[in-house]
């Protein structure tokens, strides 16, 4: 059996655990709004992963060509010209396909906008009929 003061010296304890506990949960909620602060105070935004594929084809596309080309001007024989046929047609096909994508990207994202924008001018409206509808019955307004 514990005696009454032993009691109060462990729910002591208990407590002061409990407090430091709480400090640490305070001081770690604060970092993390600091940090997520900082983050949308950041003026340079990371590239998407689709941008750096993008750029990473273009200039590996890019690198291809410029060998293609400097090969076949060497030494005067056009079979690199396969290469760089690949190259040019990869590269076509890789940008309508990012552009294709982004623009879905940006349409859905402009009526998520929209659709936001309707609903909250609807509520607008709905809240103005509400307070331009008099208070009287029909009957008290005419007589």
């Amino acid at each position: 059996m514990w005696s009454d003061r032993h009691f109060n010296r462990e729910m002591e304890r208990v407590e002061r655990e409990k407090k430091q506990c709480d400090r640490e949960k305070e001081l770690f909620d604060k970092r993390r709004e600091v940090k997520m602060v900082k983050r949308s105070m950041r003026t340079f935004r990371l590239p998407t992963t689709t941008k750096i594929i993008m750029a990473f084809l273009l200039v590996n596309c890019t690198a291809v060509e410029i060998y293609s080309m400097v090969v076949m001007w060497k030494l005067e024989n056009l079979d690199a010209l396969y290469s760089l046929i690949t190259a040019v047609v990869t590269e076509n096909i890789s940008f309508a396909v990012y552009a294709a994508k982004s623009y879905n990207e940006t349409k859905q994202e402009e009526i998520i906008k929209l659709e936001r924008d309707r609903m909250s001018m609807e509520e607008a409206a709905g809240d103005i009929g509400e307070e331009d509808e008099p208070d009287l019955n029909p009957e008290e307004a005419m007589g």
